[in-house]
């Protein structure tokens, strides 16, 4: 039978070797706005240190935050430097420290298999589908959104129930160093590096260091773990077990177009899978592809998925088309990097539409010297692409938006935009998270098309 808490008294004692912790908790906090009843509160200082880049000594302190927490229903807290509070404390030299003590606790207490997926593009999306592929076959624990680096992965850990049959956590980088640490926290049973693409590498040196980073995701693999890559990068993995996806590989996906989707033939194990998904993509097919692989190397029959392969779907914000008054909107604001803004942009020239085909594209980050470069490319491949309206200071050197350039997406008159639009057109919305996304960009476009009247 499974604890009445997430984590017991008991559990919260051994973890941390403190005798006088009296209470279990439901969850783990590490945001007092999001604190549920009942809920372990992380006072995080926001400066992970020397060993992580993506702090900063001015990022806000937990600790300023438990007051919030406790009336939100937090029902201990965790600190590292003396604080009032009417809830139990677990004192801790460094609360970052502590939480990657709880998430290294949480991986030990289960014997749930694991799985650690990293690459530059997809990766959420992928998760997302190996849990609805996989929950219907066993008690599945997930990472949420994007929580992804130094603080979300071990937060996902220290989340994850105790009786999980499998646990699938993203794990991400934006500085040398990073992956390698957070796979050996995670310890996974099988680990993916899905791509490796000119994304986040502003603080990389090149492609070849993002590679080898994305690689050292096998640094974490338990002893009979299995790596899985792409084709393109067996060669570059140094794994005794490794598992190949793409063409010539142990998995491999043809896909042709449907008039609702992709049919798909998986070829894995000498064995033909065929079925259907409802999206469109080249990428997306190879992220099937990668689906497939690492289902098996966790164990699991391929056939038994395919019957959840089909009512897979894209995570908002990656590539969803919506239909509003006569309208298409596609929206793909959750993030960028030059290869997916190219076939999103791609894909939106080749598109069959009694109108035009418009692009709203927002800056892409993290490029470092090759952003400039990287921004300027794009303007080839707006083959079939009517309009072009650019956003963010990225773009500012590029010579191709045809109907303006905006520092940021609130310069941009919306109104105006949507009493030009017609039944029939066309909209791709594309940029990095800070650009559209995090301004619910395209919930106001389409919340304008359908009240214009």
């Amino acid at each position: 039978m499974s604890n009445r808490f997430l984590w017991s008294a008991t559990e919260l004692q051994n973890a941390f070797d403190q005798d006088d912790i009296s209470a279990g908790v439901n969850g783990i906090s590490i945001d007092s706005r999001t604190t549920a009843p009942g809920d372990l509160f992380v006072a995080l200082s926001g400066n992970p240190g020397s060993r992580f880049g993506g702090g900063s000594e001015k990022a806000r302190d937990g600790h300023d935050f438990i007051a919030m927490a406790v009336k939100a229903g937090a029902s201990a807290v965790m600190v590292h430097r003396d604080v009032i509070c009417t809830v139990p404390a677990i004192r801790v030299d460094n609360t970052l420290d502590g939480l990657w003590q709880l998430g290294n606790f949480a991986r030990n207490r289960t014997a749930a298999k694991v799985a650690g997926i990293t690459g530059s593009s997809g990766k959420t999306t992928l998760r997302y589908w190996l849990q609805r592929v996989l929950s219907p076959m066993a008690d599945c624990h997930a990472s949420e959104g994007s929580l992804n680096n130094h603080w979300g992965v071990p937060l996902s850990l220290a989340r994850m129930p105790a009786e999980s049959d499998l646990g699938l956590f993203e794990i991400g980088t934006n500085h040398p160093g990073e992956i390698a640490p957070l796979s050996r926290l995670v310890e996974p049973n099988v680990a993916l590096v899905l791509n490796v693409l000119p994304a986040h590498i502003g603080n990389f040196s090149g492609m070849p260091e993002l590679t080898e980073e994305k690689l050292s995701i096998s640094h974490g693999l338990r002893h009979d773990g299995t790596l899985v890559v792409p084709v393109a990068l067996a060669g570059l993995a140094n794994h005794p077990r490794m598992m190949t996806f793409g063409k010539g590989g142990d998995v491999y996906a043809k896909g042709k177009a449907s008039g609702t989707g992709t049919v798909l033939n998986i070829t894995i194990g000498g064995a033909d899978i065929e079925c259907e998904v409802p999206f469109t993509g080249a990428e997306r097919v190879e992220s099937v592809a990668a689906l497939f692989a690492v289902l098996a190397a966790l164990g699991f029959d391929p056939e038994q998925a395919v019957e959840h392969i089909s009512t897979l779907e894209l995570p908002k914000g990656r590539g969803n088309l919506f239909q509003v008054g006569g309208i298409t909107v596609i929206d793909d604001s959750y993030n960028a990097n030059p290869v997916s803004m190219k076939m999103s942009l791609e894909h939106l020239g080749s598109m069959k539409t009694p109108k035009r085909r418009i692009a709203l594209l927002g800056e892409m980050l993290e490029l470092g010297p090759a952003s400039e470069a990287a921004h300027q490319e794009m303007g080839r491949h707006l083959k079939g692409v009517d309009e072009v309206y650019t956003f963010g200071p990225g773009f500012s050197a590029s010579s191709f938006a045809r109907q303006g350039h905006f520092l940021a997406a609130n310069e941009f008159d919306l109104e105006s935009f949507v009493a030009r639009l017609e039944p029939g057109d066309s909209v791709l919305v594309k940029g990095s998270n800070k650009v559209f996304w995090k301004h619910s960009f395209v919930e106001r476009l389409t919340g304008t098309i359908d009240h214009r009247g």
